[in-house]
């Protein structure tokens, strides 16, 4: 048994490669270097918000909560409209929901590719904006009502960017790290909605 890095490997089980004798050093070196990188986009920010889109009878009932909670504070607000804000938008399939119903919608990608086509998806509705930016850096004036389906520490960092602006944020699946407890868990068919108050 060999040791390169962190990894170990037995030249008995590495022997040949298509008829060609393998070199495990170069080996060694390919898997830590994959290992290293990898570990680098997961460490500081960390992945937030692999694109799964949330799909299904989740991405429909959600809308319908921000739709109610963003009604509900033009009333006890006495607003002229409500702001609904969803970082890590993906495609926007959910912010077009929201925003169909004239609610004035930011939606935040970091994906350029991503951001285009929520921008596409979201240009006949005047009442969408699509930002091209990093959840952890972008902080909007104001959002009434949150939508992020991310990672814990994605929600989080959501959390974070918009503490005293008094919004309703809700998180689909999963609840933010790091011991923030939700003001409330909505049970929709078998998926969770978190709900956190900034």
């Amino acid at each position: 048994m060999r040791t390169y890095g962190r990894w170990a490997l037995n030249p008995a089980r590495f022997s040949r490669l298509r008829g060609e004798d393998l070199d495990l050093e170069e080996l060694g070196r390919t898997i830590q270097l994959l290992y290293d990188g990898f570990s680098s986009v997961y460490s500081g920010v960390g992945i937030l918000a692999p694109f799964v889109p949330s799909g299904g009878y989740a991405a429909e009932v959600a809308p319908l909560y921000a739709v109610a909670l963003a009604a509900r504070s033009e009333r006890v607000g006495g607003r002229r409209y409500s702001v609904y804000y969803e970082p890590g938008c993906g495609t926007g399939e959910v912010a077009a929901s929201v925003a169909g119903h004239n609610i004035y919608s930011i939606c935040l990608e970091l994906d350029e590719d991503l951001a285009r086509k929520a921008k596409e998806r979201l240009s006949m509705l005047p009442s969408a904006d699509v930002v091209i930016g990093d959840l952890a850096t972008f902080r909007p004036r104001r959002a009434d009502v949150a939508y992020a389906y991310l990672l814990p520490r994605g929600v989080s960092t959501a959390i974070d960017s918009l503490r005293g602006l008094r919004t309703v944020v809700l998180s689909l699946d999963f609840p933010a790290e790091g011991g923030e407890e939700p003001v409330a868990v909505l049970g929709v068919a078998h998926r969770r909605i978190y709900v956190y108050v900034t």
